[in-house]
């Protein structure tokens, strides 16, 4: 519950990112802080299970040129870069995506995770994460259109609000707006560093819902891709077939199975070769559509957190609504707090855009269609509940 560790502390953001991007170095310090006690080989395993404990690891030091402080010193600059007054796009919302990346990229289990995507491409989704709504403005992409704002002008009415997102943490990332204190990529080769910004460039500019249905028919088309490639495949070799078997394959196992045996130099026929490129096909949109899933997953989340954040949303859109009154602007869709109703507008968003999408979620990451879609349907019934 996001909301809880923004009741602990006023930077939810530092928090959840120094937890997720410096473990296991984070870990050890909480345990140490907690008095939990656990055995220090748990840690090297990946697992940390002294008191209960059962954590999912990353080991990106194992892997990256990274240092805490540094990656701490970012985090607090950009969360100083969010507006705490902005109802819902602050930085406890930043904080929940990249705790929603994170819990995405568990669902996965670490071994198919590790197999589909490197460290760099994990931490650079994560790292996006945290600065994908940073200085945002509290009013829409058609605001800023209507109204003309510098930010519209500059980025010529195209993804406006995210192409100012990246430009802000890019710049102090690697621009003129980079300092030693929190040169995050410091160390890191040049091919390495320049695919990292290429990885959080796609992902956050596909957070964009001007592009969501045109991904979502994109990925969906890609996964039937797959299934029909690896099917022909097993069809035609039967059982000693690399990526088959006799019953249809999960696409998260394909997935590992390809990159797995791309990274071991196997070989294969033509017909192997071609779905491979699929399937690097089908692991590159899934990054960015994983980040952007994050971004809408307010109600796919357990408990009362589909309502407040709901409500918080809503929130937001009514003064948006407000300010466009008194400019003599035309009011945006959903921002008339005297025309719009919160239950049905909620309905309708949940059943047209954020459902299919984790739908879709669910085809490739099983843990997502058993655990998190059920979510849905249960915030659906109460928000149908509230429309009387």
């Amino acid at each position: 519950n996001i909301f809880e560790v923004a009741e602990l502390t006023i930077d939810p953001l530092l928090l959840v990112g120094w937890a997720l991007l410096c473990e296991p170095m984070a870990q050890e310090a909480m345990q140490t802080s907690l008095e939990v006690k656990g055995d220090a080989d748990d840690y090297s395993n990946g697992c940390v299970s002294g008191g209960n404990i059962n954590t999912f690891r990353y080991q990106f030091h194992e892997h990256l040129e990274i240092d805490a402080q540094t990656i701490c010193n970012f985090l607090r600059e950009i969360e100083r870069r969010y507006n705490r007054d902005i109802p819902f796009h602050n930085s406890v919302h930043a904080a929940d995506v990249a705790q929603t990346t994170h819990c995405l990229f568990q669902m996965m289990d670490q071994e198919c995770l590790t197999s589909i995507f490197d460290p760099i491409t994990i931490f650079s989704l994560i790292l996006a994460a945290t600065f994908h709504d940073v200085c945002h403005p509290g009013t829409s992409n058609l605001f800023q259109q209507n109204a003309q704002t510098s930010i519209a002008v500059k980025y010529e009415n195209t993804s406006i609000l995210e192409n100012m997102h990246l430009a802000v943490g890019l710049s102090l990332l690697f621009g003129n707006e980079k300092r030693d204190e929190w040169s995050v990529f410091e160390g890191w080769a040049d091919d390495d560093r320049a695919r990292a910004e290429e990885i959080m460039k796609e992902s956050i500019l596909n957070t964009d819902m001007a592009h969501h249905f045109a991904n979502l028919d994109h990925l969906e088309s890609l996964i039937e891709q797959v299934h029909t490639m690896a099917k022909d495949i097993t069809e035609e070799h039967g059982n000693n077939a690399e990526i088959g078997g006799p019953q249809p394959q999960p696409i998260l196992s394909i997935l590992a199975q390809i990159s797995h045996q791309v990274k071991s130099g196997e070989g294969g026929g033509l017909a192997q070769i071609e779905l491979e490129g699929k399937c690097n096909q089908l692991a590159g949109l899934l990054v960015g559509f994983i980040l952007h899933g994050a971004d809408i997953s307010n109600p796919a989340k357990s408990g009362d957190l589909p309502i407040h954040w709901g409500s918080r949303v809503f929130d937001e859109f009514f003064e948006q609504g407000d300010k466009e009154k008194e400019m003599g602007l035309p009011i945006s869709p959903l921002c008339d707090r005297g025309t719009v109703k919160l239950p049905e507008s909620q309905v309708n968003f949940i059943k047209y855009v954020a459902l299919p999408t984790y739908e879709l979620l669910g085809s490739v990451i099983p843990r997502v269609k058993k655990e998190v879609v059920p979510n849905m349907s249960r915030t659906i019934e109460y928000w149908e509940g509230e429309k009387n």
